[in-house]
């Protein structure tokens, strides 16, 4: 049978046929269907805007007709009360109201107009919406007709002595039904959906079920079906709540959907019988077409099928001029090819396999040299693998064509090698000349002396060579472009292997060796560390883990810049690495952290060996730059199992003893203890509970005065912060706050005590405590907080405090850290007016030229120093020097912790203007120190006596930290 005359019965046919009824039908069907929804939307949209216009409109001529009659309402409440009682109907009162009647105290009734009128009791909120001089709304339906009743009180001050009861003419309220849309119904509702009114709305319609679902909102739409037909309405509701103190009405517009969508009914017969002829000449057009192009297409799939089983000798006979006939040529064409690459395909194939699944270079480079010996018939077939760490050197890869089998040797890749690499990606041929130059290894001279041609391919993958195909040739080789094409097909996959094995190798390695010193990273030393542990289990033998840190590290990192600070990370991982034996572990764990494994630990001894070999080699100055730079180390040692048997443990109890060796100033090791743990719970917890303090205002002040030592007048007053513990009450300073200086809590910490500490002092201000200033403390990380001077200008601010009545007392660590930053924010504080005080003088950073720079008004002489002064006045030296520079300088000097007499003698003839301590007075709450300011300010000034007051020695009487 022919193919013109089967043409339909084929499956393809089918299809396309199928095809272009579908890419013709659904198309139009939806856009026909679009543009019926469209229309069919447009006027419903239409007819609901529509009636949203009648509803909104309807409404507001409701409500301006119900105010109206209010108002003629008020007009007979006002002719009463005016008239002495007497009342006259009026022309505006007839057409708005059809009863009236006058409600009295006594619960008796008057006739004012037409029928007595009777309602049931009023509640309180009717009587004070009453009190108000406002109008009741009331409705009540009895039977078919409703009525509307309004009540006011003929006296708003006194509504039980009489009220209006007001029966609102109907024909008035919803008008004349004639007037409005005869095609559109209008119905009123009153809260619980009773009818109130209707005009041009069939009774048998029921609107009031779908109005319930959708009405909690003051307008809206819907729509709703009975047994005839489906309707379309829209609602409005009237807002009478705040006027007439009753429930909303809602005004409901309706329309049947016949008559919102007019002739739609027609354009959809119309419509839908154009879309239907339309669809049927394509169908006939399409027919027509499948079947002029299914013929060629026929004999195609026919010689597609031989080509399936392998046919590649049957070629497909297509006589046409168009493009069918060079698509056969094509295929034809294309049929002699696949038969010479199918073979290839497989190869290449099976090494892609083996690239995807086992990744085994061995085995992909024995199977292409086989493939390539069997393809071109070389009397000399070799791969070279360049090894990845050192490109010099390879694996070269080598096919014994009389053994049948692959060998393997390591050679060293020539220079002259290396550069006839680099001449030709594709490839270079060269002569028995320079073979003979190539210096390759004695091993495969013998093989190559017999050769007068050779071919050298390199591997190249993403401009990385990672080895070269050598073919080698007794005569001139039968080589022809397909063949090279080949070969080179095979070399990129060969090469793909290699690149991506090398690559994982890279991989792997930087995931687990650290980039810069190239020792191992956390990761690889937590796996190790597990391998030791888990040998040691084995073995019950022990180990020690040497946590590190580069104390100083970080300041010459700052001070240099990176570049030197990596240099010295460098240089320290070369340090650590000489101070272990072979088979003990160095890694970097991150920044300036080291961590060593020592295997087999025979004893604590040899750990502590290490540890002191560490710190002697780690202190030895690094030379850069023809600078010095000495560090140090703290270490924490860890030994397993005693001090953990999992790895969690292990480094977290080094890094306790690490840190325990860095509070203790650095520069040694420490060994982990029991006990250590505790105080890092300890540690722990407080900062947890610091927290809580922060949120809940658990911290108390504390105030101790600063007095002028010759008249004995109190001048001022330091803030103490103390910490009220809900469980251990007071909590000295002492204990919590470095805690929070560590944990950067501080600075909340310190911006509460600010905060309270000025408005404690405006509160004595307001009570007449006359004090010149109160001290503050700040700390380093509140001082370096960007937004610490608007706080300061806030505080002020809001309490309306002088600046010179806040002095801010900064220790001398703030001034070893960024001092540009620290000079520009000081230079602010002094500008604003504030004073500044170095606190702990002597203690720290010590220098005369900050002294000299920095914009402070005071000194304070550490207690330390005035603890040194004897009863015979001895030990003083260093207290009476600062206090000279200081004067020196022109700077105040405040001397605390202050205790006795001989302290307060020395320190006044050293010529300190103010005196802090407990000579004088503790620390007091606030109350407390408010009596002390009153009770000294009246001695000083003869209030009670005329006598200078004699300082008490609070001392013998108080204890505490003075803090």
């Amino acid at each position: 049978m022919k193919p013109e005359k089967k043409i339909f019965h084929s499956k393809v046919a089918r299809r396309m046929l199928m095809f272009f009824m579908l890419s013709t039908f659904i198309p139009v069907s939806f856009l026909a269907y679009l543009s019926y929804s469209e229309s069919n939307d447009m006027l419903l949209k239409k007819a609901h805007h529509q009636l949203a216009a009648v509803s909104s409109s309807y409404n507001k001529v409701i409500y301006d007709r119900l105010l109206l009659a209010e108002q003629v309402l008020q007009g007979v409440r006002a002719n009463l009360i005016n008239g002495s009682g007497m009342f006259e109907a009026d022309n505006q009162l007839i057409q708005r109201i059809r009863n009236l009647t006058l409600l009295r105290s006594d619960g008796s009734t008057k006739k004012l107009l037409g029928e007595l009128q009777v309602i049931e009791p009023l509640n309180a909120a009717a009587l004070k919406h009453l009190a108000s001089g406002k109008t009741v709304l009331k409705t009540q339906l009895n039977g078919v007709e409703s009525k509307i009743l309004f009540l006011t009180a003929l006296n708003a001050d006194a509504p039980e002595k009489g009220i209006l009861i007001a029966d609102i003419m109907l024909d008035y309220l919803w008008g004349d039904p004639e007037t409005l849309p005869l095609d559109i119904g209008l119905c009123v509702t009153n809260e619980q959906y009773a009818l109130l009114f209707c005009a041009n709305q069939p009774e048998a319609i029921d609107f009031v079920q779908p109005l319930k679902q959708i009405a909690s909102q003051t307008k809206g739409e819907f729509y709703w079906k009975d047994n005839t037909a489906q309707y379309i309405a829209n609602y409005h509701e009237i807002f009478l709540e705040p006027q007439f103190l009753t429930p909303r009405w809602l005004v409901v517009a309706i329309q049947p959907e016949v008559d919102a969508l007019g002739n739609m009914a027609r354009f959809r017969t119309i419509f839908w019988g154009s879309v239907i002829l339309s669809v049927l000449v394509i169908l006939l057009f399409s027919m027509i077409q499948i079947r002029r192009v299914l013929v060629p297409l026929e004999k195609l799939i026919e010689g597609t099928r031989r080509l399936g089983n392998r046919d590649f000798a049957t070629e497909v006979d297509v006589i046409s001029a168009d493009e069918f006939g060079e698509l056969a040529t094509s295929f034809n064409k294309m049929t002699v090819q696949l038969g010479a690459q199918f073979k290839t395909l497989n190869a290449l194939s099976r090494i892609d396999r083996e690239i995807l699944t086992g990744l085994d270079t061995g085995k992909i480079v024995r199977y292409v040299l086989a493939y390539l010996h069997g393809l071109i018939k070389a009397d000399f077939s070799a791969v070279a693998v360049f090894n990845s760490d050192a490109p010099e050197k390879a694996v070269l890869h080598l096919l014994d064509i009389k053994q049948k089998r692959i060998g393997t040797l390591d050679y060293d890749i020539s220079s002259h090698m290396q550069q006839l690499l680099q001449v030709d990606s594709k490839g270079i041929w060269i002569g028995r000349q320079t073979i003979d130059q190539l210096d390759l290894s004695q091993k495969i001279e013998p093989a190559l002396k017999c050769l007068n041609r050779l071919f050298i391919l390199p591997l190249s993958w993403k401009d990385q060579m990672v080895g070269y195909i050598s073919l080698g040739f007794r005569t001139p080789p039968n080589w022809d472009q397909k063949n090279g094409q080949r070969i080179h097909d095979f070399a990129d996959r060969v090469a793909v292997a290699l690149f991506t094995k090398n690559r994982e190798e890279l991989l792997l390695r930087q995931a687990r060796i650290d980039a810069l010193t190239e020792l191992p990273n956390r990761f690889l030393f937590m796996e190790q560390l597990q391998k030791e542990i888990a040998q040691n289990q084995r073995g019950e033998r022990r180990l020690a883990v040497l946590y590190i840190d580069l104390d100083r590290f970080k300041m010459v990192n700052d001070s240099y810049g990176h570049s030197i600070g990596d240099e010295l990370l460098r240089e320290a991982g070369e340090r650590l690495h000489g101070c272990v034996y072979e088979g003990d572990t160095v890694a970097r764990l991150g920044g300036d952290e080291f961590a060593v494994i020592i295997s087999e630990l025979d004893s604590e001894q040899a750990a502590q060996s290490v540890a002191e070999k560490i710190i002697a080699v780690l202190g030895e100055p690094f030379i850069f730059n023809s600078e010095k730079n000495v560090l140090a180390a703290s270490i924490g040692i860890a030994i397993y199992p005693q001090d953990g048997e999992s790895i969690a443990d292990l480094m977290r109890n080094a890094d306790i003893a690490m840190y325990r060796a860095k509070e203790k100033g650095g520069n040694q090791y420490i060994f982990f203890e029991e006990n250590m743990n505790a105080k890092v719970n300890k540690r722990v917890t407080i900062e947890r509970e610091l927290r809580d303090a922060i949120s809940e205002h658990q911290f108390v002040l504390y105030y101790q005065p600063q007095v002028e030592p010759k008249s004995g007048l109190v001048q001022g007053v330091e803030t103490l912060v103390r910490w009220n513990h809900p469980e251990q009450g007071l909590v000295s300073p002492g204990v919590f706050v470095p805690i929070a200086e560590n944990t950067g809590l501080i600075v909340d910490v310190g911006r509460i005590i600010l905060k309270n500490a000025c408005t404690q002092f405006r509160q004595w201000l307001n009570d007449g405590i006359q004090l010149d200033y109160i001290a503050v403390n700040v700390s380093v990380k509140q001082f370096q907080q960007p937004d610490f001077f608007q706080l300061v200008e806030h505080v002020l601010e809001v309490n309306q405090l002088p600046p010179h009545c806040l002095e801010l007392e900064i220790t001398e660590s703030v001034l070893m850290d960024d001092t540009e930053v620290v000079m520009a924010m000081l230079e602010k504080l002094k500008n604003l007016g504030v004073q500044l005080s170095i606190d702990d003088f002597g203690t720290g950073y010590s220098s005369m030229s900050y002294l000299e720079q920095l914009p402070f008004d005071t000194i304070k002489i550490d207690m330390s120093f005035v603890r040194k002064i004897q009863e015979n006045g001895e030990g003083g030296a260093i207290a009476a020097t600062i206090a000279a520079m200081a004067h020196a300088l022109n700077k105040k000097i405040v001397a605390e912790g202050v205790e006795i007499q001989a302290q307060l003698d020395f320190l006044t003839q050293c010529n300190c203007e103010l005196i802090q301590g407990y000579i004088y007075s503790r620390p007091l709450p606030a109350d407390e120190l408010a009596a002390y300011v009153r009770e000294n300010h009246a001695v000083v000034r003869g209030v009670f006596s005329e006598q200078r007051p004699q300082p008490a020695i609070a001392a013998a009487a108080h204890s505490g930290v003075h803090v």
